[in-house]
């Protein structure tokens, strides 16, 4: 296994913060190395000189390929590291930029099985790190030995020995780190080898609740500590016993948990200002903050882009133990999403043993599934998997479908009338809609680019229109309130939203249907559909279903051709700033919330140049508005990766922008009447690239190469086959 990295490759989102975190010993050469548990040491032997081998190509491919441990209780590594061609390359203890060289690191963690205690007498396993249990790391004084060099075969043998603790039939888990850097590249390996030490016969244990491909479906990809990136590798050092330097866990569990929580931490999310969660980096000499309440009452830091409940978003089926997470409840796991929680016997950051939990009592680690049980009996029970039913997920709820069947009178200046029905998922049709809170439609067009836009409310506060229905086969009939406009022409797009309040054990939740999108054409035209450089299938990667789990809108809007309806080019925020008095006082530039600056913008987050980042959104009565800043977003994946999101080489110039694109309208408040003043437009492309190519010096490129009558002269130099064509430009 192996990975290429450019050496100028920034570290984003995430793993830019992790990687900075204690533990794993460090990438820094002036920096000693973990001292080893055990006295004995060992003059690291050089392999064969580099010029004896035949010079090797590009790549790296790096495997253990077996392990033993000898009479002196060490363990003996045999491994393997060569070009992609198979061509071996020299290995060394320490950093080198020499092609023909591969830097290679070791350390080693056995598994060791426990009893939780109590009745239950539940047993768990736990991974200890065999160099350094609480300051994992490398083993900096092993020796290597060359094998058969000319085919990359070698020899690692650990100057730490085994602890004389270790049960027989024990896993141990060997990691390797190997970096070579060649041809303006680094690539990397992180192999990890198990092996039972003293029967060589018997199948190992793996012990790991997630899988580096589960982590990667957001992170793309998963980095830290330089170059590494293979789970496996990560829990071998971020073990149970593990601290950092001020003495605070980094078990994985613990951390990685309590990281995703982010600013839904109840000890920060409802402690006082100043209240943070962090792991202390011996790089910085200061604590990397995950999560911060601010003097303001607001929290910063890392969110979870999808329900913190939704546990099998990480602990995916192909991971070896992620069963471990509803058959195995304990407090290092548990209490750290809910860490004002102690159900242990022992004292921790939450309080004394009890706090916050049943009785206010603690009990033994094996005694937890006794009532947090493996299996659910119903939704919403003790149960793991119960107490993490997402509500929108219940399948106490019927479902709620809305189909478009058909819609006549679309002709310009006509009122459309709609055909529809009202489904539960079953199939059958909802005979009363008065069930529902809100059914809406919206007519939008052109399809070219959205700029004209109409929303009518069916059933649910400021209805109009007039609804009739059902007929026998259940179609409801909807005539808008208000007709197309004169001058509309070509294709247009109707769109549906509807939502429904549904108790189930004693909680309310939105059920919202999914969102259906129809064209018609307003004239005589052919029917030409929108552009599609964003489906559901990619949002859904990060944040889960919309509307089951992940909201929008009151739970209202879950898809993205819905979306875009709205937020189209000629889209601002100002129905929602205008009602701050502060904003008019300014006489405030308005946000664009055109789709395509919107969501790049957001998905930048903190890696805007241009701070903040503010959308003013619905909010409660009696401001009814909501100032959202999102450059606190922390993208947990690679910007330059376009197709995380986009529909493939939809992005690159071209076919973006297509015929009729429109670029985002700019417009401010009048202080003086609080209207809405147009400032001008941006061109389609000065649109969606300055949105995450914010700079000053970005942002004044793109209008120098943007003429007078709005023609931008971007496709000469980033058009694809040019000098610098946006593929080339995101390339990794």
């Amino acid at each position: 296994m192996q990975r290429g990295t450019d050496n100028w490759r920034w570290a984003i989102g995430l793993a830019v913060i992790v990687a900075t975190l204690a533990g794993c010993g460090d990438d820094d050469d002036a920096a000693s190395p973990p001292t080893p548990t055990a006295t004995a040491t060992a003059t690291p032997e050089t392999p064969p000189p580099t010029a004896t081998l035949p010079p090797a190509g590009s790549g790296l491919i790096a495997e253990i390929t077996g392990a033993q441990v000898d009479g002196e209780r060490r363990l003996v590594i045999d491994f393997s590291v060569t070009d992609d061609a198979g061509r071996g390359v020299a290995p060394r203890l320490t950093s080198t930029q020499n092609p023909q060289e591969v830097r290679v690191r070791f350390t080693a963690a056995r598994l060791e099985r426990y009893s939780g205690g109590g009745g239950l007498a539940n047993t768990f396993d736990r991974y200890i790190n065999i160099v350094d249990e609480a300051d994992p790391g490398y083993d900096g004084n092993g020796t290597l030995e060359a094998i058969d060099a000319a085919a990359g075969a070698h020899r690692f043998v650990f100057s730490v020995p085994l602890p004389e603790s270790t049960s027989a039939g024990e896993t141990v888990a060997v990691a390797m780190q190997a970096d070579r850097n060649t041809g303006g590249r680094t690539f990397s390996a992180n192999p990890v080898f198990d092996f039972v030490s003293d029967d060589a016969a018997a199948v190992p244990i793996i012990r790991a609740g997630v899988t580096t491909a589960q982590c990667n479906t957001c992170h793309d990809s998963l980095q830290a500590h330089g170059t590494r990136f293979e789970v496996r590798l990560c829990l071998t050092c971020h073990t149970e016993a593990a601290v950092d330097e001020l003495g605070r866990s980094i078990d994985f569990r613990n951390m990685i948990h309590n990281i995703h929580a982010g600013v839904d931490l109840p000890s920060v999310a409802d402690g006082p200002p100043g209240a943070y969660y962090g792991i202390f980096s011996g790089f910085q000499m200061a604590d990397v903050i995950f999560a911060r309440k601010e003097e303001d009452g607001s929290v910063t830091g890392v969110q979870f882009p999808r329900p913190l409940a939704d546990c099998a978003a990480c602990h995916s089926e192909d991971a070896p133990t992620a069963t471990n997470y509803f058959e195995k409840a304990s407090t290092p796991a548990c209490a750290t999403c809910h860490d004002d929680v102690n159900p242990s016997l022992e004292t921790t950051a939450a309080g004394p043993p009890g706090t916050n939990h049943f009785e206010s009592r603690g009990y033994p680690e094996g005694q937890c599934a006794a009532c947090h049980e493996a299996e659910m009996r119903e939704e919403f029970d003790i149960s793991v998997l119960g107490s993490h039913v997402i509500p929108e997920r219940s399948t106490q709820l019927a479902g709620l479908n809305v189909s478009i069947e058909g819609i006549s009178d679309h002709l310009a200046q006509q009122t459309p009338l709609v055909s529809f029905r009202v489904t539960d998922d079953a199939g059958a049709n909802l005979a009363d809609l008065s069930t529902l809170n809100r059914l809406a439609f919206v007519v939008a067009g052109p399809t070219e680019d959205y700029s004209d836009l109409a929303v009518a409310t069916a059933v649910g506060g400021g209805a109009a229109g007039t609804l009739t229905g059902p007929d026998a086969q259940g179609r409801y009939q909807y005539r808008l309130p208000a007709p197309l406009p004169a001058d509309a022409s070509g294709t247009w797009s109707i769109g549906a939203e509807a939502r429904r309040s549904v108790m189930i054990d004693g909680r309310s939740v939105n059920e919202a249907a999914p969102n259906p999108v129809v064209t018609f054409t307003t004239d005589a035209s052919q029917p030409a559909m929108r552009r599609q450089p964003v489906v559901d299938a990619n949002c859904t990667t990060c944040h889960g279903e919309f509307s089951r789990g992940f909201s929008v809108h009151g739970n209202l809007r879950n898809r993205v051709e819905y979306c875009v309806l709205c937020h189209n080019p000629n889209a601002t925020d100002f129905a929602r700033r205008v009602r701050d008095p502060q904003a008019v006082a300014e006489g405030a530039d308005n946000a664009t919330i055109d789709f395509k600056v919107m969501i790049h913008k957001i998905h930048r987050g903190e890696d805007l140049a241009q701070h903040p980042y503010l959308v003013y959104g619905f909010g409660p009565a009696p401001e009814n508005f909501t100032a959202h800043d999102f450059s606190h977003v922390l993208y947990p994946g690679d910007l330059r990766n376009c197709e995380t999101c986009h529909t493939e080489e939809s992005y690159t110039i071209p076919p973006f922008p297509a015929e009729g694109t429109l670029g985002s309208l700019l417009t401010a408040i009048d202080p003086v009447d609080s209207s809405e003043v147009e400032l001008g437009r941006l061109g389609p492309v000065n649109s969606a690239c300055t949105s995450c190519h914010d700079s000053d010096e970005a942002m004044a490129h793109a209008e120098t190469q943007t003429a007078g009558n709005g023609d931008e002269a971007c496709a000469v130099c980033h058009g694809e086959g040019r000098p610098n064509a946006v593929s080339d430009s995101h390339a990794r």
